[in-house]
């Protein structure tokens, strides 16, 4: 049987070191904005969103993989410093994310399982559910811009109504996601996941008036980060969640939980949310 052709980017908007493995493509994101070009491939080449990087985030590389790339069976995305954590054991009672120096992480052989067949087994990998004490549609309200979440929520009736049911579980009802926008999947679940958040972001983006912060302004990397759990969530995708791993210079004491301090925070949050309702 031939092996499946696997592309997982790995997105970077500077100068960084990264893992070598012939599955990853690093792709710089916001290359159309960026005054320096990186020695990777660049999402501002062929049909690309490249410029509307501050407010689509690595949504940039997402759309110019669904646009450009061709023959792939298994299509996934990490981050510079968000990389799936495969090797972690006991991933059910383990924390959501540890931390590593980029020295560190790149010092050791980059390696990926078999993920044909981790995926003939589930539909897609996503992170590990991080959980809130509050639903999942009053955190962002909280943390972002209301206004943005309403109009949202009349996109999705208006488009996609038959989602309405799934949107209002994973949000109204729930206080866990899965973050990052990371994902590894076939391209068949790729390409309906892409047809359908672009078609909604693309209609928020006419109505939304874009906020001049720049960390608010990050709207549609945040939105798709809830509704890519939407999406599994409506049609019954099979889930296996991983822990990330990710990057820091300095890794300070406390940034990895013992996995019992992490189960307490699990429990006091749900809790919390189960009291609040």
């Amino acid at each position: 049987m031939e092996a499946p052709t696997i592309k997982i980017l790995v997105c970077a908007h500077k100068e960084t070191p990264l893992p070598q493995h012939p599955d990853l493509l690093p792709i710089q994101v916001g290359s159309a904005l960026s005054t320096q070009r990186l020695d990777i491939a660049h999402d501002d080449q062929g049909i690309h969103i490249s410029s509307k990087n501050p407010n689509y985030c690595e949504l940039t590389a997402h759309y110019w993989a669904w646009k450009n790339l061709k023959n792939v069976d298994i299509i996934g995305l990490n981050h510079y410093r968000r990389y799936f954590d495969f090797d972690r054991k006991w991933k059910a009672f383990s924390p959501d994310r540890s931390f590593t120096t980029t020295a560190a992480f790149i010092s050791q052989p980059f390696q990926l399982p078999d993920l044909a067949r981790y995926l003939a087994s589930y539909d897609i990998i996503l992170t590990k559910k991080r959980n809130h004490p509050y639903t999942i549609e009053t955190m962002y309200c909280i943390e972002h811009i209301k206004d943005d979440w309403e109009i949202l929520k009349a996109v999705i009736a208006e488009k996609y109504p038959d989602y309405l049911p799934a949107f209002r579980k994973v949000t109204a009802q729930s206080n866990s996601m899965a973050n990052y926008n990371m994902f590894i999947t076939s391209w068949k679940y790729f390409d309906a996941y892409s047809a359908w958040i672009f078609g909604i972001l693309e209609e928020m983006e006419k109505r939304v008036l874009l906020s001049p912060y720049p960390m608010q302004a990050r709207i549609f990397g945040y939105l798709s980060e809830r509704l890519i759990n939407v999406f599994c969530a409506h049609h019954r995708l099979k889930i296996m969640h991983v822990p990330v791993i990710m990057l820091l210079d300095e890794v300070q004491k406390g940034d990895n939980p013992a996995n019992w301090r992490f189960t307490y925070r699990t429990l006091k949050n749900d809790f919390r949310f189960m009291f609040n309702r």
